[in-house]
């Protein structure tokens, strides 16, 4: 794994939920680790009113197929997902969580979207 390296995005990027591991390749990760939503209201008289609700964390994915991944099989585990970010040192783990949303495969590209590592509970680290 890399060094962290403050301010630099991309690079090779593993992905692992449970048994499948997606080697360094092409793909998107959005991560979304915040437990909670903050919306704002106004009051009668003028002066706002925020409001937090709770969520899960998660990080939305499209990644390369790598073949013979039986989605319907990954989509009832539950597990722990990490998420390295090998050139820039940063590692995400998600532990006891699971994939949510529908696995589209488009086979004019290889690219699989529609899914989200969801839930459980969210770590982050650098190499350093």
């Amino acid at each position: 794994m890399g060094q962290e390296v403050s301010g630099q995005f991309g690079g090779l990027v593993t992905f692992q939920f449970g048994s499948l591991v997606i080697p360094p390749a092409d793909g998107e990760f959005v991560l979304d680790p915040s437990l909670f939503e903050v919306t704002v209201k106004t009051n009668q008289d003028g002066s706002p009113a925020y409001e937090l609700k709770p969520k899960q964390p998660g990080c939305e994915i499209k990644l390369r197929n790598v073949g013979d991944v039986d989605w319907q099989a990954i989509l009832l585990q539950i597990g722990n997902c990490t998420i390295v970010e090998e050139t820039n040192g940063r590692t995400h783990l998600f532990t006891g969580t699971r994939l949510t949303g529908t696995a589209k495969v488009n086979i004019s590209t290889g690219e699989v979207d529609g899914l989200k590592v969801e839930g459980g509970t969210y770590q982050f680290k650098n190499s350093a």
